[in-house]
């Protein structure tokens, strides 16, 4: 595969996986980071980043690193996105469900700490369900 047809299809890849009919919670951090995915879709080499932000290829290459293994900063991150033309979105998604999934499961969850500590002091309630 030639250069410009494997730029091609990370572009395409990409493309698809950003898609916004698709669910957030689908999308998944490619393996080298999205720093490196996002350079090489847009054929952009170590050098071009690095001279747009005034850095050495080499730490441009230690930030892509650094995304991948979950080490940089945000600033960072915002940095060499903007000097290829991007901006990070940041945000948190619940792994499965919605968010008020997860607020009714943490309501669930206080409640029966509550009765437990409640049945621990010998002050249980009854639920409904069980009264008459």
């Amino acid at each position: 595969m030639n250069r410009k047809t494997a730029q091609a299809l990370r572009l395409k890849q990409l493309t698809s996986q950003l898609d916004p009919s698709q669910l957030v919670q689908a999308v998944q951090r490619p393996a080298g980071g999205w720093l490196k995915a996002v350079r090489e879709a847009l054929g952009l080499s170590l050098k071009v980043v690095a001279g747009r932000l005034k850095l050495s290829p080499q730490a441009i290459h230690q930030l892509e690193k650094s995304e991948a293994g979950g080490t940089i900063s945000l600033r960072q991150l915002e940095a060499v996105a903007g000097a290829m033309g991007c901006r990070v979105v940041y945000s948190l998604v619940p792994r499965q469900g919605s968010l008020a999934d997860l607020a009714n499961a943490g309501r669930d969850e206080a409640l029966r700490s509550v009765q437990h500590s409640m049945s621990l002091e010998g002050q249980a309630v009854e639920r409904p369900e069980k009264l008459p």
